[in-house]
């Protein structure tokens, strides 16, 4: 039951962690590729406003890393006590 637990932690943390980083990514890989197409036609803020988006996603890989640690603890524990 505490492997079933831990896993269910895993993915949602890792789930959770992922799609935090691709946003963040993302819209750093979209601030780039606008700046490469036209690099004067930016509008004014247009990096701070990315920034911004990216901290989001930032804060939202954070909600889903606990989840992420506390099933890993809890699939060594289980793992450990399988083996004794």
């Amino acid at each position: 039951m505490k492997r079933i637990l831990a896993l269910v932690f895993i993915l949602v943390g890792a789930g959770v962690v992922g799609f935090g980083a691709y946003r963040a990514v993302s819209t750093l890989g979209g601030l780039y590729q606008n700046n490469l197409t036209d690099p004067l036609g930016q509008p004014e803020g247009a990096e701070k406003a990315a920034s911004e988006r990216m901290l989001k996603g930032v804060m939202i890989g954070a909600v889903g890393l606990p989840f992420l640690l506390t099933g890993t603890v809890l699939w060594k524990l289980s793992r450990r006590a399988k083996l004794s």
